[in-house]
């Protein structure tokens, strides 16, 4: 049995150092009110991920850091950022609706 755990312990050591946690998805934007015509950026402020994928309003998608939308008209526009860690499990989703005024 004492053998079993001295075998079992490196192990578990291993796997909970290579686990560095799930990743957080979360979306920031430097400003709170928008215009018709004014230039959105949306910047990825996610931890623990290592890829992301962005679905913007219009259905067009980016995997870059940060993200650009110039609203053609008034209403709410929602983005949703899509983040994973390397190992592809599972996608962590937020989503972020903006306000844009005439």
């Amino acid at each position: 049995m004492k053998k079993i755990l001295l075998l079992l312990l490196p192990i578990l050591f291993i796997i909970a150092c290579d686990k560095k946690g799930e990743p957080f998805s979360q979306i920031c934007v430097d400003n709170v009110t928008f215009h018709v015509g004014d230039t959105i950026k949306l910047n990825n402020c996610s931890k623990r991920y290592d890829t992301q994928r962005w679905l913007m309003p219009d259905s067009t998608t980016s995997t870059n850091d940060f993200v650009f939308f110039v609203p053609s008209h008034p209403g709410d526009f929602t983005f949703k950022l899509y983040v994973t860690n390397s190992k592809f499990i599972n996608d962590f989703e937020s989503s972020k609706t903006v306000n844009v005024q005439p």
